[in-house]
Parts: C-alpha cells; sequence; structure tokens
C-alpha cells in the first residue's frame, strides 16, 4: 500500500513539475499570438507583479540569513537559494524595464547573463540543500564537478547571447541540471523523494527553469518576454511559503515528540529506581547483617558498609544518567559481595574485561546480573559461572552477560521482569541499543549490548571532569 501511494506521489510530482516547465511557455506563446504584451494594462500588471517579487525575495533573504544566525536546523544554503531568487527576479525581464525602460540596451545583456548565472546557482542550492537534509553524501568532487560545467556553459551563454544563440548555452545548462538530478534520484530512497521538502524545492527548481525556457522561447519568436519572469514569482512564491509551512509543522512535531520523550523518560526513570530498591532485599540483607554481628564484627561492618554503597548507588541514579563503565562494575561488586553474604553460597564472577573506556547508563547492568543471580543457580554448580565481558570490535563495543546455569524463556522473563524491562528501555532511550537475550532451559543464559562507536554523552564528559578535577584537587 505504501508503495502505490508513494509512486502515485511521484507521479503526481511529475506532472507539477512538468506544469510549472512547459505552462510559461504555452502562455508566452498565446499572449504572443493574442497581441496582449503591447497592451499598456497588462504592462503595467507585470511591473506590479515584479515589484512584488522582489518585495517578497528581500523578506525570504532576510528570514533565511537571520535563520542561519539564530536556528540550529537553518543552513547556509537555504541564504544561498534566496539570495539566488532574489537576484534571479531583479535580472529578469520586467524588473529590468522596471529600471532602464523598453530600451535597456546594454544593461538588459548584462540582465540576461546574470539571469542564467542566478539560475545555475538555485539549482545549486537546491542539491547542496538535498544532500544536507536527506544525508545524501553527494562527494565534494561532484559538487566541484557540476560547478566547473555550469562556469563553462555560462561562459558559453555570455558568448552567444550576442548572435541571439544563447539557447545553446541553456540546453546544455538544461541537460547537465537533467543528468544531475538523475544522479541525485538513484542516490535518494522513494521515502525520500516524496517527502514534503524535497518535493517543494524540486518544483522550484522546475518553475525557474519554465521561467528561462519562456524566456529563451520568447527571444526564438523575436516577441517580447513581458511578464515571464513576474508570472512566474506567483508559484515560486507560493512554494516557499509551503517550505515555511512544511518546517514549521515539523518543528511543532518536534518539539511535541521530545515533550513526550521526556515524559517517558521520567516514568522510566521512576519505574527504575522504584525496582531498584527492593524492600525484601534490604530486609534480607539486614537480617544477614544482624547475624554477622554476632559472629563476626568486623564483617559486620563491612556489610554495613557495602550496604550503604548499593543504597547511596541506587539513591544517585536519580541524577545522574551515565556513568564510566569502570563504576558500573564497582556498583556490580557491590552488589554481588552483598548477595553473596546473604545467600552464603558465593558466586563464581569471571571478568574478561578488554576495554572500559566508555559509559554507560547507571545500573544498566545490574537487573541482568540479579536475574542470573536469581534464577540461574549457578552456586549449586561446581563450574558455575557468571561471565561480564567486553570486547572492542570494529563498529563498537560488545558488552556480555552470560551464565552457564538453568536458561529460562527469555519470552517469560522478559514479559514479567520490571527490572529487565526498565533498563532495556533505558539502554534504547539513552543510547540506541536493544539488548539481545538467548536462553534456553539447560543451556544458560547470554545477554549481549552492542553499543556502537560514538562520542560520550555530554553528562559523560562532564563527569570525568569532575572526577579529574577533585583528583588534581586531592594532590
Amino acid at each position: 500500500m505504501y508503495m502505490k501511494t508513494a509512486r502515485f506521489v511521484r507521479l503526481a510530482t511529475a506532472l507539477i513539475d512538468a506544469f510549472l516547465l512547459l505552462a510559461g511557455s504555452v502562455l508566452a506563446i498565446v499572449l504572443s499570438a493574442a497581441g496582449v504584451q503591447t497592451d499598456q494594462r497588462y504592462l503595467w500588471s507585470t511591473e506590479v507583479l515584479a515589484i512584488i517579487g522582489v518585495c517578497f525575495f528581500l523578506l525570504f533573504v532576510l528570514i533565511e540569513t537571520i535563520s542561519a544566525f539564530t536556528i540550529s536546523d537553518s543552513t547556509w544554503h537555504t541564504v544561498l537559494i534566496a539570495i539566488s531568487l532574489l537576484g534571479f527576479h531583479l535580472t529578469g525581464g520586467d524588473f529590468i524595464r522596471i529600471m532602464f525602460g523598453a530600451q535597456a540596451g546594454i544593461f538588459a545583456t548584462v540582465g540576461r547573463i546574470l539571469n542564467f548565472a542566478f539560475f545555475e546557482c538555485v539549482f545549486l542550492g537546491v542539491v547542496l540543500f538535498w544532500d544536507y537534509t536527506f544525508k545524501l553524501g553527494l562527494s565534494r568532487r561532484y559538487f566541484v564537478f557540476l560547478g566547473v560545467l555550469f562556469a563553462l556553459w555560462l561562459g558559453l551563454y555570455a558568448a552567444l547571447i550576442f548572435y541571439d544563440a544563447e539557447i545553446a548555452g541553456f540546453l546544455f545548462a538544461a541537460l547537465t541540471c537533467a543528468a544531475a538530478l538523475v544522479y541525485v534520484y538513484r542516490r535518494t530512497a522513494l521515502s525520500t523523494r516524496t517527502d514534503k521538502t524535497f518535493i517543494a524545492s524540486e518544483a522550484l527548481f522546475f518553475s525557474l527553469a519554465g521561467s528561462m525556457l519562456s524566456s529563451q522561447i520568447c527571444f526564438l519568436q523575436n516577441s517580447a518576454s513581458d511578464g515571464v519572469t513576474a508570472f512566474h514569482a506567483i508559484p515560486v512564491i507560493l512554494i516557499f511559503l509551503s517550505i515555511y509551512a512544511a518546517f514549521a509543522m515539523r518543528t511543532d512535531r518536534a518539539a511535541l515528540k521530545a515533550s513526550e520523550y521526556k515524559l517517558q523518560y521520567e516514568r522510566i526513570k521512576a519505574r527504575a529506581l522504584k525496582e531498584q530498591i527492593k524492600p525484601h532485599f534490604v530486609f534480607n540483607v539486614l537480617a544477614a547483617i544482624q547475624s554477622l554481628y554476632r559472629s563476626n564484627v568486623d564483617e559486620g561492618d563491612r556489610a554495613v558498609t557495602l550496604l550503604a554503597r548499593h543504597l547511596r548507588t541506587n539513591i544517585e541514579a536519580t541524577d545522574v544518567d551515565f556513568i564510566p563503565f569502570e563504576k558500573e562494575l564497582d556498583n556490580v561488586q557491590v552488589l554481588v559481595d552483598l548477595e553473596n553474604m546473604r545467600l552464603g553460597k558465593a558466586f563464581n564472577i569471571i571478568y574478561d574485561i578488554d576495554c572500559t573506556d566508555f559509559a554507560v547508563p547507571i545500573l544498566s547492568l545490574q537487573p541482568y546480573l540479579e536475574n542470573a543471580i536469581k534464577y540461574s543457580r549457578v552456586n549449586e554448580k561446581e563450574d558455575g559461572f557468571i561471565l561480564i565481558s567486553t570486547r572492542r570490535e570494529k563498529d563498537g563495543i560488545l558488552l556480555v552477560v552470560a551464565d552457564n546455569g538453568v536458561g529460562f524463556d527469555p519470552a517469560a522473563v522478559s514479559a514479567s521482569s520490571c527490572g529487565i524491562r526498565n533498563s532495556s528501555e533505558r539502554l534504547s532511550m539513552l543510547m540506541g541499543v536493544t539488548p539481545e537475550i538467548e536462553s534456553a532451559p539447560g543451556k544458560g543464559t547470554t545477554v549481549r549490548i552492542f553499543i556502537k562507536n560514538s562520542t560520550p554523552p555530554p553528562s559523560f564528559l562532564k563527569l570525568l571532569n569532575k572526577e579529574q578535577s577533585h583528583e588534581d584537587h586531592h594532590r
């Protein structure tokens, strides 16, 4: 269903682009045949349209320039497009007539050359905008090659204009634009080519190409091109306004999504904290500590210290999102020591750590380790173990929590275990990571967390800087 809709959208887009490209030429031929272009009222209306169009494009340039400095999502590509559109209409036949009269002479010739140059700049700006917005990955060599070709066609156009044969330069440029568009289309997914912003910016170029084509046809017919640029300004302005409307709608959706994300994150954070501080766990540890004090005061003191560290870590989880992996290992070891003390049967924990220079959400490993301690029964086997390992791979770091215990049904546990579900949601939301859990009865359990190469989050960097400052202070 989606593919059919997308193809229909592309077909409709192609028909609209063809209309924008050819409608002006047909209109120019009809008006020329009817002799309307010599009517003073017609000329006056085209001049008014040309002035209104230039005012709109001045406004667009102002908006885009301010946006480039103040809005993070705005780019200089749209500033280039807006300035080129303004230049295109200032050098169009209608505005030249307003400035220099019907007998503009050399000014009209220079205006036609500059008009062609601005047309090429608009196309380059649109392709640059596509490359930046939709991550097309076009190389610098591609843009340099395109720029060199456009410079050659501009020179050819300027040379031929004195022989009234500049249409050859325009056709070469048009063919170059068509080849460049085909290359871009082959690098873009259908979903990108049906994006509203992509369609609107595409229509922007075809509208200007239609204006250039109309002017060339008028010159071939030796008829006046009055009104060509002015009338084509109308769809260009409407297209630019539609791009602004699409941007405003996208911004509103992004703000709403960010608000929903924050609300969802706070709920997960609250559930995670509630899950971490288990009253029955604390009660059992306190009972074990009471027994220890009767037999060994030193061991009782150590147990109290471990419990205090465990509770402090849980409470700090409300203020810190990321911590260095080494600290997360410390939290894990505290949990293991407490469980060993509480159950009276030591767990064999194997640390196979290849790297620690990365960050993880605080207490993100604890639920998986608790699950292994609670269900694996590895402490009842002579060769039972729980493995925590990290290994650096080409695209990131693989973090594994595994055991050779009794195993379980992952679907059943994921549906019932709040700790594992909360931790998986936090990893997904904070790091874009989806833990893979493999287990089967009698075959043990393996949890794989693959962390892609990326810059440490800001909170992690702040934490490292704070710790470094703290260490420097004590030195």
